[in-house]
């Protein structure tokens, strides 16, 4: 009878990933948003790209390990990307589940619960974004150091700085963890990943250093600006959503108690809490000083959900099973009441929910930039070239990204070298916050000729798109206003 009931119990978190995979599925069919329209564009065209351009198996900013395991899919469009990301994050939540189960903590099926539930993490899946793969990355770390699969664990881990720059940050708390538990051969391998990508690249860019010097964040400074000390605090909560964030909390004073107390185990008090707490406060000061290029997005704390969903897996226990005890009436009802706060949250009308048009379909400019796009086609000559910044231009064109005879970024550089006949295309976000050029410096230009513009509304601010010509060409000159 006991096994029946354990049985039934191990297949709970089996219905959990189906329902999943169901959900992520019609999300996928009926919802066509890319989770972000910047950078999770730009890393979908550097997977995309690659097999014709080899040298982006090794760019740092788009991240090799990223650009080697997305590549695949990305030759299916970007709805492969989401289609791996989905696979990517249900495996991470039942690594995550896995590892709650080995460490005997009560309840543990609700992590999987908490995962799947935290609004930023279902959003991104649907995206071209680093940040679930090195959650994943962190999710199988941690499980395999909890069951003492050290080897691996740190080959693994020595690798995560080539799918975000802060695994850095996470191969010193696994150094420190290797230190705490007296395995001194093991942390040596912890160089295994910036060797072995330093001796592939030398072969690309002639540098046995290049995974140093090409590092994209390597500055003191950020074109972003600088926010508040607080700032991830409060961005916390449109992460995992209010009754996450309430048992994070909980969950994380009552493990920082334990680890004074030595009532927690190392890897719980190292690897989870200890890793939290670096990653965050590392973010933290990167946005509070302004430095490494940090714009305090909130998204960056995803790479770390499988450790935020453990602490707060702890605060659920704290509710439910040491303040309650032996009140089993009691703690039936505040766990109906938690795990249905949890369930329901993401539907709500709450701003740290989901918001289903804004969050998961295409964006307003990206709308923008498939009706310039469409303008575009009907008057565009292939052998002339695309210069623009916004990076959902190159997919509504469906040209290569990375062929200089083809596209441009938009910069000071490319517009003093236009040739006659190239298309101009500019908006006023990336033009304006990347490339750092004015609509006037292009209204203004003798050289070219304004043929299209467009002028929406979208979330409180006007979304601007504009394209130029160069003179001379056998393309319509005519201004065209929506």
């Amino acid at each position: 009878m006991k096994s029946n009931l354990l049985l039934k119990k191990e297949n709970i978190i089996y219905l959990i990933l189906f329902l999943y995979a169901v959900i992520a599925t019609l999300s996928i069919i009926f919802f066509n948003g890319t989770g972000d329209t910047g950078d999770s564009i730009t890393h979908y065209l550097f997977a995309k790209y690659a097999p014709l351009h080899h040298v982006l198996f090794f760019d740092h900013w788009a991240k090799p390990i990223y650009v080697l395991l997305f590549s695949p899919f990305a030759q299916f469009g970007f709805i492969g990307i989401k289609v791996f990301n989905t696979l990517i994050a249900l495996i991470t939540i039942y690594v995550t589940y896995k590892t709650a189960k080995v460490l005997n903590l009560k309840n543990f099926t609700i992590v999987a619960i908490i995962m799947m539930f935290s609004p930023l993490y279902y959003i991104l899946t649907f995206s071209g974004l680093t940040d679930l793969l090195f959650a994943l990355l962190i999710a199988v770390c941690i499980y395999l150091c909890v069951k003492e699969k050290y080897l691996i664990a740190s080959i693994v881990v020595s690798f995560s700085p080539f799918i975000r720059s802060e695994g850095l940050i996470i191969i010193g708390v696994f150094g420190l963890y290797f230190l705490f538990k007296r395995k001194w051969k093991i942390i040596p391998l912890l160089l295994l990943g910036h060797i072995a990508y330093s001796i592939a690249g030398y072969f690309v860019f002639k540098d046995f250093l290049w995974v140093f010097n090409q590092i994209p964040y390597a500055n003191m400074g950020s074109p972003y600006g600088h926010g508040k000390l607080m700032h991830f605090v409060d961005q916390l909560i449109y992460v995992i959503g209010v009754p996450i964030y309430f048992l994070f909390w909980i969950g994380f004073i009552c493990m920082i108690w334990k680890t004074f107390r030595k009532k927690i185990k190392i890897e719980e008090s190292i690897l989870v809490l200890f890793g939290f707490i670096c990653f965050f406060v590392a973010h933290t000061l990167f946005w509070y000083l302004g430095i490494f290029n940090s714009m305090g997005l909130n998204r960056v704390l995803i790479g770390v959900l499988p450790m935020i969903s453990l602490i707060a897996l702890y605060g659920f226990n704290f509710l439910t099973e040491e303040i309650l005890g032996n009140k089993k009436t009691i703690k039936v009802i505040i766990k109906i009441f938690l795990i249905g706060y949890i369930l329901v949250f993401p539907f709500t009308s709450n701003p740290a929910a989901i918001n289903w048009k804004k969050d998961m379909m295409l964006s307003g400019s990206q709308i923008s930039a498939i009706n310039a796009a469409s303008f575009i086609k009907n008057n565009w000559q292939k052998n002339h070239r695309i210069i623009f910044a916004h990076p959902y231009v190159c997919e509504a064109l469906q040209f290569d990204f990375f062929d200089p005879n083809i596209s441009l970024n938009l910069n000071k550089y490319s517009l003093a070298e236009l040739k006659t006949g190239d298309i101009v295309i500019w908006d006023n976000w990336f033009a304006v916050v990347e490339s750092h050029i004015q609509k006037e410096e292009l209204h203004n230009n003798p050289e070219l000729t304004n043929i299209y513009n467009s002028s929406e509304f979208e979330n409180g601010r006007n979304v601007v798109f504009a394209v130029y010509e160069k003179k001379d060409t056998t393309i319509i000159k005519s201004n065209i206003s929506k």
